[in-house]
């Protein structure tokens, strides 16, 4: 993001991006931030000293050890070396946390040049690890021990006692997403599914 100078100061732009593939890579957190970040910067053809400032958009919450993940973009480009970084924690949202923070940054008249990177990785626990660092980010007042599937579960049987049985707009959505991701090189699950298949329950297709 960069807010050029015949712009307000109100008005940034995005000039560069990069994107990682999703799916189990033999990647680290730190390789995807480099890459993403890298690629975003090679896009923009700025290098890391035109950048005033780093946001890493991560939730972690256990999915990973490192703590103090935002340090790691400083390896993107020599430029970055002493360049404030900051992560931004947002549960589900912590991308789009780390894009407005950026935008409010360059509003704000403080930066002219944002470098934005949104990173996750999940493959180094197994699935109940996953499972119990995602529910860090439910009420868990009420929600502990829950996953979350279940969780959406239980507010599709909410809506469906009080208005109608939601599963085949529900499954109308996941027809329409695997539709997407057949036009996406980058997507993780290339695979159609058609609409018998997600309205029908079957060991493939489990009901939860």
């Amino acid at each position: 993001m960069e807010g050029h100078n015949k712009l307000k100061a109100s008005e940034p732009i995005i000039v560069g991006t990069g994107h990682t593939p999703f799916g189990k890579l033999a990647l680290s957190l730190e390789d995807l931030i480099r890459q993403a970040g890298a690629e975003a910067l090679a896009d923009a053809g700025i290098d890391g000293s035109q950048v005033d400032a780093v946001w890493l958009g991560h939730f972690n919450s256990g999915l990973v050890p490192d703590g103090f993940c935002s340090s790691m973009a400083i390896a993107i480009d020599e430029g970055l070396r002493f360049k404030p970084a900051v992560r931004c924690e947002n549960a589900c949202a912590s991308g789009a946390a780390a894009v407005y923070a950026a935008l409010d940054a360059i509003r704000a008249g403080r930066i002219s040049t944002a470098l934005v990177i949104g990173a996750e990785k999940m493959t180094l626990r197994d699935t109940a690890g996953v499972t119990q660092a995602l529910s860090g980010a439910a009420y868990l007042l009420e929600e502990a021990g829950m996953s979350f599937p279940d969780i959406f579960a239980r507010f599709a049987q909410a809506y469906g006692e009080q208005f109608a049985d939601p599963a085949e707009t529900m499954a109308r959505i996941a027809v329409k997403n695997h539709a997407n991701a057949m036009a996406n090189p980058l997507a993780q699950l290339h695979k159609p599914l058609d609409l018998e298949f997600c309205l029908k329950v079957s060991e493939r297709n489990p009901l939860i």
